[in-house]
């Protein structure tokens, strides 16, 4: 196994290890996968650097052992909240964990919806700032004591849905959150208003919706169960740590089993967050047909909000390059149902905004070809710039 520079990729060369976001946890392309023409430019546009190639198909795949003491002596830092016996134990139980068959089919798409639609355009973390604050100290309450309070989650998701789902512009509703540097935190309030706008589209119903929310909020808390120093190391994420992060959807399920008054639904949305309809996805390498539907929802809202979002040591992409890479996993590793929906409703919020090109030059948005949504056409002062033909230029920023 070798590394290659992005710009030296070849059609027809396999990954001989994952390629993931700047986080090390969503993984966009799975060790194993024979790369494309269209795989190279993907991954051209995102900027990904840490490539890794076999250099022959039958060389079989470095694997790994997960040594969780090594991990931490050798990173030398000690963490208050980081109690390696509970980890242990946990992913013992978890491991030994006869899994309850998948529930299918959880939503009647012929519901109606209704939900209050709220007064104004407050943003959301003004109107809803209690909310939020009393949600992060459930969140704090979980990484220090290992303990969920689902009424408290529940009484904040029912509170703040309307105005969640209110206004169909979802990169708007977005914006409107102030940056907070719990990012676990943060990534799971967008993921969440993602995924109750989806659900709305796909015509949820309000008791539904409520559930998504929920689902939306916890999703990733098996993350509080990995030590900081692990999930915030910026670069050279070891595979050993990799696979450790993976682990993440796990200890999220474990903690959900032990909360009174889950449903099976919240549950499987975390324990499938990762998995892939080919099954290339983890843990567990389900295949479509045995991935539940709130996690089919989730796995979108993760990896886009994963994309565009900025992190300390990584700018996040423009929205529709976000789009681009979603629509063109959609059927292949996300649903398309559900790709179809995300990528429609986003799109007729594009026209009017202000953007700037991969070549410098900034425009506004004038027309969204529904065929082909996440290449728009541009006007650049008196030009009009169609991104369908102009293949080699891309919208790098959403203002």
């Amino acid at each position: 196994m070798r590394k290659v520079e992005y710009n030296h990729l070849e059609e027809g060369m396999i990954l001989g290890a994952p390629i993931v976001d700047a986080e090390g946890i969503v993984e966009l392309l799975s060790r194993g996968t024979r790369l494309t023409q269209r795989h190279i430019a993907l991954i051209s546009k995102m900027g990904l650097m840490d490539i890794y190639v076999l250099d022959d198909e039958n060389e079989p795949f470095e694997e790994t052992s997960l040594d969780l003491e090594k991990i931490i002596n050798t990173a030398k830092v000690s963490s208050s909240n980081f109690d390696m016996n509970k980890l242990k134990s946990d992913l013992d139980e978890i491991e030994a964990q006869i899994y309850e068959p998948t529930i299918r089919s959880v939503v009647n798409r012929n519901m109606e919806i209704h939900v209050l639609t709220g007064e104004g355009n407050i943003p959301i973390d003004v109107k809803h700032e209690k909310s939020i604050l009393d949600t992060k100290s459930v969140f704090n309450k979980i990484r220090d004591e290992g303990e969920l309070d689902l009424e408290r989650i529940r009484r904040n998701v029912e509170e703040t849905l309307p105005d969640m789902i209110r206004n169909n512009d979802v990169l708007m509703r977005l914006n409107q959150l102030k940056e907070n540097d719990d990012y676990t935190f943060q990534h799971s309030i967008r993921v969440s208003i993602l995924a109750t706008m989806i659900g709305k589209w796909l015509g949820y119903s309000h008791v539904e919706l409520i559930e998504l929310g929920e689902a939306g909020l916890l999703f990733d808390i098996g993350k509080l169960n990995i030590p900081d120093f692990v999930l915030q190391k910026p670069t050279n994420v070891t595979l050993d740590e990799y696979e450790l992060i993976k682990k993440h959807a796990q200890f999220g399920y474990s903690i959900l089993l032990k909360t009174k008054g889950i449903s099976s639904n919240i549950k499987y949305a975390a324990l499938h967050h990762h998995e892939r309809l080919d099954g290339s996805g983890y843990p567990l390498r389900l295949g479509e047909n045995q991935i539940h539907d709130f996690a089919k929802i989730i796995m979108v809202c993760d990896v886009f909000d994963a994309l565009i979002t900025d992190r300390p040591y990584k700018k996040g992409i423009s929205p529709l390059l976000a789009a681009d890479y979603i629509l063109w996993s959609s059927g292949k590793l996300f649903d398309s149902e559900v790709c179809y929906v995300f990528i429609k409703r986003l799109s007729e919020y594009f026209v009017g905004k202000h953007v700037k090109l991969s070549d410098g030059r900034e425009g506004t948005i004038v027309y969204v070809d529904t065929n082909y949504p996440t290449r728009p056409t541009v006007q650049v002062g008196d030009l009009f710039v169609d991104l369908i033909k102009n293949r080699d230029l891309n919208v790098e920023v959403l203002m």
